[in-house]
Protein backbone atom coordinates (compact mmCIF):
# COMPACT_ATOMS: atom_id res chain seq x y z
CA UNK A 1 0.00 0.00 0.00
CA UNK A 2 1.46 3.40 -0.67
CA UNK A 3 0.83 4.68 2.74
CA UNK A 4 3.61 7.38 2.41
CA UNK A 5 3.06 8.95 -0.85
CA UNK A 6 0.16 11.15 -1.93
CA UNK A 7 -2.05 11.31 -4.71
CA UNK A 8 -0.41 14.25 -5.95
CA UNK A 9 3.16 12.25 -5.88
CA UNK A 10 1.99 9.66 -8.05
CA UNK A 11 1.36 9.43 -11.84
CA UNK A 12 -2.40 8.98 -13.16
CA UNK A 13 -3.06 5.73 -14.69
CA UNK A 14 -6.83 6.06 -15.04
CA UNK A 15 -9.10 9.24 -14.94
CA UNK A 16 -12.68 8.92 -15.36
CA UNK A 17 -14.35 12.07 -15.79
CA UNK A 18 -18.20 12.40 -16.09
CA UNK A 19 -19.04 8.77 -16.80
CA UNK A 20 -22.81 8.04 -17.08
CA UNK A 21 -23.83 4.86 -18.12
CA UNK A 22 -27.75 4.85 -18.95
CA UNK A 23 -29.47 1.22 -19.96
CA UNK A 24 -32.95 2.00 -22.11
CA UNK A 25 -35.77 0.29 -21.17
CA UNK A 26 -39.63 0.13 -22.89
CA UNK A 27 -42.86 -0.26 -20.60
CA UNK A 28 -44.76 -3.57 -21.16
CA UNK A 29 -46.54 -1.38 -23.95
CA UNK A 30 -43.72 -0.20 -25.34
CA UNK A 31 -44.66 3.53 -25.75
CA UNK A 32 -42.47 4.78 -23.56
CA UNK A 33 -39.16 4.60 -23.15
CA UNK A 34 -37.16 4.86 -20.03
CA UNK A 35 -33.36 5.04 -19.02
CA UNK A 36 -32.20 2.78 -15.89
CA UNK A 37 -29.18 5.10 -14.63
CA UNK A 38 -26.53 2.36 -13.40
CA UNK A 39 -23.95 4.79 -13.44
CA UNK A 40 -24.49 8.98 -13.22
CA UNK A 41 -21.64 11.21 -13.24
CA UNK A 42 -19.17 9.87 -11.32
CA UNK A 43 -15.42 11.13 -11.64
CA UNK A 44 -12.40 9.52 -10.27
CA UNK A 45 -7.90 8.87 -10.55
CA UNK A 46 -6.56 6.22 -9.90
CA UNK A 47 -2.92 6.14 -9.56
CA UNK A 48 -0.28 3.65 -10.69
CA UNK A 49 0.34 0.79 -8.00
CA UNK A 50 -2.43 1.84 -5.80
CA UNK A 51 -5.50 -0.05 -4.72
CA UNK A 52 -9.07 1.84 -5.39
CA UNK A 53 -11.22 0.66 -3.47
CA UNK A 54 -15.12 1.30 -4.90
CA UNK A 55 -17.77 0.04 -2.24
CA UNK A 56 -21.76 -0.15 -2.28
CA UNK A 57 -24.66 -1.70 -1.50
CA UNK A 58 -25.52 -4.39 -4.37
CA UNK A 59 -27.18 -2.34 -7.68
CA UNK A 60 -25.31 0.92 -7.26
CA UNK A 61 -23.14 1.00 -10.10
CA UNK A 62 -20.21 -0.52 -9.16
CA UNK A 63 -19.71 -3.19 -11.45
CA UNK A 64 -21.36 -1.51 -14.46
CA UNK A 65 -18.14 1.02 -13.51
CA UNK A 66 -15.86 -1.21 -14.08
CA UNK A 67 -17.64 -3.39 -16.77
CA UNK A 68 -17.75 0.38 -18.65
CA UNK A 69 -14.06 1.04 -18.38
CA UNK A 70 -12.96 -1.98 -20.04
CA UNK A 71 -15.84 -1.21 -22.89
CA UNK A 72 -17.60 -4.68 -22.11
CA UNK A 73 -20.26 -2.11 -22.25
CA UNK A 74 -20.02 1.01 -23.83
CA UNK A 75 -20.66 4.45 -21.86
CA UNK A 76 -23.29 6.96 -22.73
CA UNK A 77 -20.86 10.08 -21.85
CA UNK A 78 -18.24 10.94 -20.30
CA UNK A 79 -13.90 10.31 -20.08
CA UNK A 80 -12.26 7.30 -19.25
CA UNK A 81 -8.52 8.43 -20.16
CA UNK A 82 -6.09 5.38 -19.84
CA UNK A 83 -2.20 6.81 -20.27
CA UNK A 84 -3.22 9.83 -21.52
CA UNK A 85 -5.37 8.10 -24.32
CA UNK A 86 -9.21 8.59 -24.40
CA UNK A 87 -10.86 4.55 -24.30
CA UNK A 88 -14.15 5.61 -24.96
CA UNK A 89 -13.07 6.98 -28.25
CA UNK A 90 -11.47 4.67 -29.65
CA UNK A 91 -12.78 1.50 -31.99
CA UNK A 92 -13.44 -2.11 -31.37
CA UNK A 93 -10.10 -3.00 -33.25
CA UNK A 94 -8.35 -0.30 -31.19
CA UNK A 95 -9.76 -1.49 -27.77
CA UNK A 96 -8.65 -4.86 -28.42
CA UNK A 97 -5.15 -3.76 -28.60
CA UNK A 98 -5.45 -1.76 -24.96
CA UNK A 99 -6.81 -4.66 -23.20
CA UNK A 100 -3.49 -6.02 -23.48
CA UNK A 101 -2.73 -3.26 -20.24
CA UNK A 102 -6.15 -3.70 -18.90
CA UNK A 103 -7.80 -6.79 -17.36
CA UNK A 104 -10.55 -7.83 -14.66
CA UNK A 105 -11.04 -10.98 -12.62
CA UNK A 106 -14.71 -11.73 -12.37
CA UNK A 107 -17.20 -11.67 -9.74
CA UNK A 108 -18.42 -15.48 -10.82
CA UNK A 109 -15.69 -18.09 -10.51
CA UNK A 110 -18.10 -20.47 -12.06
CA UNK A 111 -19.41 -18.91 -15.57
CA UNK A 112 -15.69 -17.03 -16.25
CA UNK A 113 -14.31 -20.22 -17.52
CA UNK A 114 -14.59 -22.40 -20.13
CA UNK A 115 -15.59 -25.64 -18.62
CA UNK A 116 -15.06 -27.69 -22.18
CA UNK A 117 -11.83 -26.13 -21.89
CA UNK A 118 -8.71 -27.17 -19.90
CA UNK A 119 -7.69 -24.36 -17.38
CA UNK A 120 -3.99 -24.51 -19.61
CA UNK A 121 -5.32 -23.32 -22.53
CA UNK A 122 -8.16 -20.76 -21.01
CA UNK A 123 -4.83 -19.35 -19.67
CA UNK A 124 -2.72 -19.38 -23.20
CA UNK A 125 -5.92 -18.22 -25.17
CA UNK A 126 -4.96 -14.05 -24.26
CA UNK A 127 -1.08 -14.62 -24.59
CA UNK A 128 -2.05 -16.04 -28.30
CA UNK A 129 -4.11 -13.45 -28.92
CA UNK A 130 -1.99 -10.17 -28.30
CA UNK A 131 1.42 -12.48 -29.45
CA UNK A 132 3.00 -13.03 -26.21
CA UNK A 133 5.40 -16.24 -26.45
CA UNK A 134 7.62 -17.14 -29.29
CA UNK A 135 5.37 -20.33 -30.26
CA UNK A 136 3.46 -22.59 -28.25
CA UNK A 137 6.07 -24.36 -26.49
CA UNK A 138 7.05 -20.99 -24.85
CA UNK A 139 3.56 -20.13 -23.71
CA UNK A 140 3.05 -23.45 -22.07
CA UNK A 141 6.43 -22.68 -19.80
CA UNK A 142 4.85 -19.57 -19.08
CA UNK A 143 1.26 -20.29 -18.43
CA UNK A 144 3.09 -23.29 -16.03
CA UNK A 145 5.09 -20.43 -14.54
CA UNK A 146 1.63 -18.68 -13.52
CA UNK A 147 0.16 -21.79 -12.18
CA UNK A 148 3.07 -22.12 -9.69
CA UNK A 149 2.51 -18.35 -8.81
CA UNK A 150 -1.03 -18.72 -8.17
CA UNK A 151 -0.29 -21.82 -5.83
CA UNK A 152 -0.57 -24.90 -8.58
CA UNK A 153 1.37 -27.25 -9.49
CA UNK A 154 1.95 -28.05 -13.30
CA UNK A 155 -0.16 -30.85 -13.61
CA UNK A 156 -2.74 -28.32 -13.05
CA UNK A 157 -2.40 -27.72 -16.08
CA UNK A 158 -4.49 -30.17 -17.99
CA UNK A 159 -7.49 -30.12 -15.58
CA UNK A 160 -10.81 -29.27 -16.36
CA UNK A 161 -12.85 -26.05 -14.42
CA UNK A 162 -14.76 -28.45 -13.16
CA UNK A 163 -12.14 -30.17 -11.11
CA UNK A 164 -11.49 -26.92 -9.11
CA UNK A 165 -12.95 -25.22 -6.12
CA UNK A 166 -14.38 -21.98 -6.18
CA UNK A 167 -11.27 -20.21 -4.65
CA UNK A 168 -9.24 -22.41 -6.91
CA UNK A 169 -11.19 -21.16 -10.24
CA UNK A 170 -10.55 -17.26 -8.96
CA UNK A 171 -6.92 -18.15 -8.70
CA UNK A 172 -7.43 -19.26 -12.24
CA UNK A 173 -8.88 -16.57 -13.27
CA UNK A 174 -6.03 -14.03 -11.71
CA UNK A 175 -3.71 -16.15 -13.44
CA UNK A 176 -5.51 -15.63 -17.09
CA UNK A 177 -5.62 -11.76 -16.26
CA UNK A 178 -1.62 -11.88 -15.35
CA UNK A 179 -0.48 -13.37 -18.71
CA UNK A 180 -0.60 -10.46 -20.99
CA UNK A 181 1.46 -8.39 -18.39
CA UNK A 182 -1.66 -5.56 -17.89
CA UNK A 183 -1.15 -2.60 -15.69
CA UNK A 184 -4.17 -2.19 -14.27
CA UNK A 185 -6.45 -5.10 -13.41
CA UNK A 186 -10.41 -4.50 -12.20
CA UNK A 187 -11.50 -6.74 -9.72
CA UNK A 188 -15.01 -7.39 -9.66
CA UNK A 189 -16.11 -8.49 -6.34
CA UNK A 190 -13.63 -11.56 -6.53
CA UNK A 191 -13.82 -12.74 -3.00
CA UNK A 192 -17.82 -12.15 -2.66
CA UNK A 193 -19.01 -16.08 -4.16
CA UNK A 194 -16.26 -17.33 -1.54
CA UNK A 195 -15.95 -18.93 1.34
CA UNK A 196 -14.91 -16.32 4.46
CA UNK A 197 -11.28 -18.26 5.06
CA UNK A 198 -10.93 -18.75 1.57
CA UNK A 199 -11.47 -15.07 1.43
CA UNK A 200 -8.33 -14.29 3.13
CA UNK A 201 -5.98 -16.13 1.05
CA UNK A 202 -7.48 -14.67 -2.68
CA UNK A 203 -7.18 -11.27 -0.85
CA UNK A 204 -3.43 -12.01 0.27
CA UNK A 205 -2.60 -13.79 -3.56
CA UNK A 206 -3.71 -10.41 -4.64
CA UNK A 207 -1.52 -8.49 -2.82
CA UNK A 208 0.99 -10.54 -3.62
CA UNK A 209 1.11 -10.40 -7.51
CA UNK A 210 0.53 -6.79 -7.23
CA UNK A 211 4.03 -6.82 -5.71
CA UNK A 212 5.31 -8.64 -8.03
CA UNK A 213 3.79 -7.62 -11.70
CA UNK A 214 4.04 -4.03 -10.56
CA UNK A 215 -0.23 -3.81 -10.91
CA UNK A 216 -2.91 -1.37 -10.65
CA UNK A 217 -6.33 -2.53 -9.22
CA UNK A 218 -9.62 -1.10 -9.41
CA UNK A 219 -11.19 -2.97 -6.38
CA UNK A 220 -14.79 -3.54 -6.56
CA UNK A 221 -16.78 -5.07 -3.57
CA UNK A 222 -19.55 -4.31 -1.16
CA UNK A 223 -17.71 -5.79 1.98
CA UNK A 224 -15.64 -2.64 3.73
CA UNK A 225 -14.05 -5.11 6.02
CA UNK A 226 -12.44 -6.68 2.68
CA UNK A 227 -12.01 -3.41 1.04
CA UNK A 228 -10.08 -1.83 4.11
CA UNK A 229 -7.29 -4.41 4.17
CA UNK A 230 -6.38 -3.81 0.77
CA UNK A 231 -7.36 -0.53 -0.35
CA UNK A 232 -5.22 2.82 -0.38
CA UNK A 233 -8.15 4.85 -1.15
CA UNK A 234 -11.83 4.30 -1.28
CA UNK A 235 -14.91 5.51 -2.97
CA UNK A 236 -17.96 5.30 -1.84
CA UNK A 237 -21.10 4.54 -4.10
CA UNK A 238 -24.90 5.11 -4.19
CA UNK A 239 -27.80 4.88 -6.63
CA UNK A 240 -25.15 5.14 -9.45
CA UNK A 241 -23.24 8.35 -7.61
CA UNK A 242 -20.11 9.00 -5.82
CA UNK A 243 -20.81 10.46 -2.64
CA UNK A 244 -17.27 10.42 -0.86
CA UNK A 245 -13.80 9.46 -1.30
CA UNK A 246 -11.03 9.41 0.93
CA UNK A 247 -7.82 7.74 1.78
CA UNK A 248 -8.66 4.57 3.69
CA UNK A 249 -7.83 5.35 6.94
CA UNK A 250 -8.95 8.73 6.72
CA UNK A 251 -12.55 7.32 6.01
CA UNK A 252 -12.94 5.13 8.56
CA UNK A 253 -11.75 7.31 10.92
CA UNK A 254 -13.36 10.53 10.06
CA UNK A 255 -16.39 9.30 7.74
CA UNK A 256 -18.59 12.37 6.59
CA UNK A 257 -21.33 11.12 4.47
CA UNK A 258 -24.30 9.91 5.91
CA UNK A 259 -24.14 7.27 4.34
CA UNK A 260 -21.14 5.93 4.46
CA UNK A 261 -21.53 6.36 8.58
CA UNK A 262 -24.40 3.69 8.14
CA UNK A 263 -22.21 1.61 5.74
CA UNK A 264 -19.12 1.41 8.66
CA UNK A 265 -21.28 1.32 11.43
CA UNK A 266 -22.94 -2.02 9.99
CA UNK A 267 -19.55 -4.07 10.11
CA UNK A 268 -19.46 -6.57 12.27
CA UNK A 269 -16.94 -6.12 15.53
CA UNK A 270 -15.55 -9.04 17.08
CA UNK A 271 -14.82 -7.08 21.17
CA UNK A 272 -18.47 -6.52 22.05
CA UNK A 273 -16.85 -4.20 24.03
CA UNK A 274 -16.06 -2.07 21.46
CA UNK A 275 -19.34 -2.78 19.64
CA UNK A 276 -20.36 1.01 17.82
CA UNK A 277 -23.84 2.31 17.71
CA UNK A 278 -25.49 0.97 14.50
CA UNK A 279 -27.21 3.51 12.00
CA UNK A 280 -30.38 1.96 10.70
CA UNK A 281 -31.52 3.47 7.51
CA UNK A 282 -34.95 4.10 6.66
CA UNK A 283 -36.94 2.83 3.63
CA UNK A 284 -35.55 0.94 0.67
CA UNK A 285 -33.23 2.39 -1.99
CA UNK A 286 -34.96 4.05 -4.97
CA UNK A 287 -35.08 2.70 -8.39
CA UNK A 288 -32.67 3.65 -10.44
CA UNK A 289 -35.25 4.30 -13.13
CA UNK A 290 -36.78 6.51 -11.63
CA UNK A 291 -34.28 8.22 -9.06
CA UNK A 292 -34.98 11.09 -6.80
CA UNK A 293 -34.13 14.90 -7.21
CA UNK A 294 -31.75 17.09 -6.01
CA UNK A 295 -29.41 14.63 -3.82
CA UNK A 296 -30.27 10.67 -4.40
CA UNK A 297 -29.72 9.91 -0.50
CA UNK A 298 -32.19 12.33 0.75
CA UNK A 299 -35.19 10.03 0.77
CA UNK A 300 -33.16 7.84 3.52
CA UNK A 301 -31.47 10.58 5.01
CA UNK A 302 -31.59 11.35 8.88
CA UNK A 303 -30.23 14.93 8.32
CA UNK A 304 -32.08 15.90 5.00
CA UNK A 305 -32.30 19.53 4.41
CA UNK A 306 -34.92 20.97 2.04
CA UNK A 307 -32.85 22.08 -0.42
CA UNK A 308 -31.31 17.98 -0.49
CA UNK A 309 -34.28 17.26 -1.99
CA UNK A 310 -34.37 19.63 -5.05
CA UNK A 311 -30.66 20.44 -6.16
CA UNK A 312 -27.98 17.64 -6.22
CA UNK A 313 -25.05 18.75 -4.14
CA UNK A 314 -21.54 18.79 -5.71
CA UNK A 315 -18.16 16.87 -4.38
CA UNK A 316 -16.32 19.17 -2.30
CA UNK A 317 -12.92 19.17 -0.67
CA UNK A 318 -12.90 18.25 3.51
CA UNK A 319 -9.13 17.95 3.12
CA UNK A 320 -6.77 18.04 0.06
CA UNK A 321 -7.49 13.70 0.32
CA UNK A 322 -11.04 13.93 1.52
CA UNK A 323 -13.93 14.68 -0.28
CA UNK A 324 -17.80 14.47 -0.19
CA UNK A 325 -20.86 15.68 -1.64
CA UNK A 326 -23.11 16.39 1.29
CA UNK A 327 -25.03 19.82 2.23
CA UNK A 328 -23.66 18.85 5.62
CA UNK A 329 -20.28 20.37 5.26
CA UNK A 330 -20.83 23.12 2.41
CA UNK A 331 -18.01 25.37 2.51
Amino acid sequence: MLVNESPSEMEPLLQVRELKKYFPVRSILGRKKQFVKAVHNISFTLYEGEVYGLVGESGCGKSTTGRTILRLTDPTSGEGVFQGRDLFKFSNREMQAVRKDMQMVFQDPYSSLNPRKRVGKAIEEPMAIHNIGQNQRERTEMTMELLNKVGFSMDHYYRFPHEFSGGQRQRIGLARALAVNPKLIICDEPVSALDVSIQSQIINLLEDVKDQFHLTYLFIAHDLSVVRHISDRIGVMYLGNLVEEAQTDELFSNPKHPYTKALISSIPVANPKRARERIQLKGEIPSPLNPPKGCVFHTRCPYVMEICKTVAPVKKNVTSQHSVACYLYDS
